[in-house]
C-alpha cells in the first residue's frame, strides 16, 4: 500500500513538473513578450493618423538595445497584409522591464476597414552585440482578430 501511494505521489509530482515546464517554454523562446497591441487613430485637425501602441516585456535575461517588430493588417476576410516597414524600438530595455511604445503609421498603408492586426517580434539586439532573429515560426506574436468567421 505504501509503495502504491509513493508511486502515485511521484507520478503526480512529475506530471506537475511537466505542465510547469510547458507553460514556461514560450517565455524561454521569446526574449520579448508582447502584452498588448492597440491600433487607433490620432485625430489632429482634419487629418487622422493611424498609430500602433505595443506594450512588451524583456524576458531575455539580458539588456536589450534594439527590437524590430513586423506588422500585418487583416483585411475584411481575415487575410494578412504586411505593413511595408519594420517598426523599430531602439531606446533600450532592462531585464524584466515593461515598455509601451507608439509608432505613427503611414495612412496609405492602413485600411480603416481592417479586421485586426498581428505584431511579431522579428529581431532583438542585445547590448552584448548578440542578436536573436525569428526563425519564421512567429512564436513571439500577438494577434488581434475582429473579422466575422
Amino acid at each position: 500500500m505504501k509503495t502504491n501511494i509513493a508511486s502515485l505521489v511521484l507520478a503526480l509530482c512529475l506530471a506537475c513538473g511537466a505542465v510547469r515546464a510547458e507553460a514556461g517554454s514560450p517565455e524561454r523562446k521569446c526574449p520579448v513578450v508582447i502584452d498588448s497591441v492597440e491600433l487607433s487613430y490620432n485625430h489632429q485637425g482634419e487629418t487622422s493618423k493611424p498609430q500602433l501602441r505595443v506594450e512588451f516585456d524583456n524576458h531575455s535575461g539580458k539588456h536589450i538595445s534594439k527590437i524590430a517588430f513586423s506588422l500585418s493588417l487583416l483585411d475584411v476576410g481575415g487575410y494578412p497584409h504586411p505593413y511595408p516597414d519594420d517598426l523599430m524600438y531602439g531606446n533600450g530595455l532592462e531585464i524584466g522591464k515593461t515598455k509601451a511604445f507608439t509608432w505613427e503609421l503611414a495612412s496609405e498603408s492602413v485600411d480603416i476597414h481592417r479586421t485586426g492586426e498581428t505584431v511579431v517580434v522579428s529581431k532583438v539586439e542585445f547590448s552584448d552585440t548578440v542578436s536573436w532573429i525569428d526563425d519564421g515560426s512567429e512564436t513571439c506574436a500577438f494577434k488581434v482578430d475582429f473579422h466575422a468567421r
